[in-house]
Formats: structure tokens, C-alpha cells, sequence
């Protein structure tokens, strides 16, 4: 029933998190050291991603306020809070990041990760991809799936650096070895069009299908386009790989949460 209840409460208001564009968001509590012109207008949300709290205007309360003290004061309520929109409280993960030493504490990939999504989404600072694909760079340098795809992502499209395909193929291979679904999506891509590597839609057709199968709903259409260019054996052989990749991605993250 919890279930029911909290898929129906995600369904009825849809929000996507504005720090790392997560659909997975809840609505969170009022607590008692929320301010008052918050409650007053705003409903507050928890991304269950990033865990990032945030608030967002609540139509309801702003139609019931503008009826009872007039839209004027409404209006002027809605202003003082837009400048501290997203002044809100994050959990422990995300609270290793200071909004007011913007450099981290500490070197490790995670941290870093923070930093570049900052700088995609102006968090407390001000946008800049060549900051965050600076960011990008350390993390997967640091090991982070997410940085080396988005790094990787950076270099393929020159965003904040300088394109590079060839770099942009090397920082995708690492993050889709590591089981990243999006990472390996893009990988198939890379070979299904030369980008970086030769032409190759047998190798395609293998990364298509494991990011299919971590519900990648693109790389099930690429992967099943594919099918018919190839010949029997090569699909036989490339679904036998797969499997095989599968198990050794999910040998690996299990000895690294050890």
C-alpha cells in the first residue's frame, strides 16, 4: 500500500530536480526551521537522486492567499523569495559541497561530479561548460562512471573543450565498461556511425543490447535496427559476449562495494 501510495504521489506532480535532472522526486516535509514566507507560497520537493530539497511555487496556496490578502501582496511575497529559490538543505552527500568555499575538500570523483553538475546548472554559481567539463575531467580520472560519460559527452560535441572524438570515444569505452547505461548507449553509437573508431555495427550491436538491457529504451530500437545488417553468427556471437560482459560488470561492482 506504501507503494501504491508513493508511486500515485510521484504520478500526480511531476517534477524533475533541478540540480541533476532526475525525474525520481518526492514532495518532501515543512519542518520548523523552514521560513514563513516559504510555507506561505512555496511547496517544498526531495530529489531522490541527488537528495537536493528544493521549493516550488505552490498554485494552490498562491489562488488561496491572492483570494484572501489580494494579489498585490502575493505577488510582492513571491518576489523577496525568488532570490533563495534553491537556498535549501541538502543531505550529507550533497552537503560535502560549501556554497561558500566553492572548492572541494577532498579529491575523489563522487565530489567532483558535484562540482560539474554546479556548473551545468549554475548552483550557487554562475553556468560555465568549461568549468564543468574541468570537473567532468577529474572525476573520471578519479574512476566516476558518470564523469567519464559526461566528459566523454563533452569532448564528442566540443562543450566547454575542445572537440575531440577520438578522447571523447576513449572516456565512453571506460564509463560503459563500468555498466553505465547511457555511457553504453553512446559507445554503440560511436561505432554504428565511425565516430572516433571505425565503422563497426557488429561491436554496435553488442552495446546497444547491454544498454537495452538496463532499459535504455533508444538502444533497444538501435540494437533491433541492426539486426537485419548482420548475419546470424555474428549476432549469436555478439548476444554470447553480452551475456558475458554482463556478468564480469557485475562481478566488478560487487567487489567494489566490498
Amino acid at each position: 500500500m506504501a507503494k501504491q501510495n508513493e508511486k500515485h504521489e510521484l504520478a500526480s506532480d511531476v517534477q524533475i530536480c533541478p540540480r541533476c535532472s532526475a525525474p525520481e522526486v518526492r514532495k518532501s516535509i515543512l519542518h520548523s526551521r523552514d521560513g514563513l514566507l516559504h510555507k506561505l507560497a512555496y511547496r517544498p520537493y526531495r530529489c531522490r537522486a541527488c537528495h537536493l530539497r528544493y521549493w516550488e511555487v505552490s498554485p494552490v496556496k498562491v489562488v488561496v492567499y491572492t483570494i484572501l490578502i489580494g494579489p498585490a501582496l502575493v505577488l510582492s511575497i513571491l518576489w523577496l523569495l525568488t532570490t533563495d529559490r534553491f537556498a535549501s538543505e541538502t543531505s550529507a552527500e550533497a552537503k560535502q559541497i560549501s556554497t561558500d568555499n566553492i572548492e572541494p575538500v577532498k579529491e575523489d570523483g563522487a565530489t567532483e561530479l558535484q562540482m560539474g553538475l554546479r556548473y551545468v546548472i549554475g548552483d550557487g554559481v554562475v553556468k560555465s561548460p568549461k568549468e564543468a567539463a574541468s570537473w567532468f575531467e577529474k572525476a573520471a580520472n578519479h574512476g566516476s562512471a558518470e564523469g567519464q560519460y559526461r566528459y566523454g559527452l563533452a569532448l564528442q560535441e566540443g562543450r566547454g573543450v575542445l572537440q575531440d572524438y577520438n578522447a571523447s570515444f576513449h572516456w565512453l569505452e571506460k564509463a560503459a565498461q563500468q555498466g553505465h547505461p547511457q555511457a553504453q548507449y553512446s559507445y554503440g553509437q560511436l561505432y554504428r556511425a565511425g565516430i572516433g573508431v571505425e565503422v563497426d555495427r557488429v561491436r554496435a550491436y553488442l552495446w546497444f543490447n547491454l544498454a537495452a538491457a538496463q532499459g535504455v529504451g533508444e538502444a533497444a530500437s538501435a540494437r533491433d535496427s541492426l539486426v537485419w545488417q548482420l548475419e546470424p553468427n555474428q549476432v549469436s556471437a555478439m548476444q554470447a559476449e553480452a551475456r558475458r560482459l554482463s556478468q564480469a560488470i557485475a562481478v566488478k561492482a560487487s567487489e567494489n562495494t566490498k
